[in-house]
């Protein structure tokens, strides 16, 4: 899979790949990924200081640039109910050692 960078992607102004980038979120992959979670449109929108409904153009313009196959592998919702955060209980919560 060829990664498609957001530079290259229609609608996508210098200033909102910077935001992006400095997040560490370079392709359009990632974005639609990203709009794929539950707080993920509104999470992108704070990111890019913009709206809900500006966010989600610049999802579907990154949506259009990726091939159909890598599309719909990152609009699919993965469950992580499995997975920890990597954080430990309240102290109170824990066993005293």
């Amino acid at each position: 899979m060829a990664d498609t960078l957001l530079e290259s992607v229609p609608g996508w102004s210098e200033d909102q790949v910077a935001r992006m980038r400095a997040v560490g979120m370079t392709t359009a992959a990632q974005v639609v990924a990203l709009s794929a979670t539950s707080r993920g449109l509104s999470s992108l929108a704070e990111q890019l200081n913009t709206s809900e409904d500006k966010a989600e153009n610049l999802v579907e313009s990154a949506r259009a640039a990726l091939p159909p196959s890598e599309r719909a592998e990152m609009e699919e919702v993965v469950d992580t109910s499995e997975y920890g955060l990597g954080a430990l209980p309240p102290r109170s919560d824990r066993e005293d050692s």
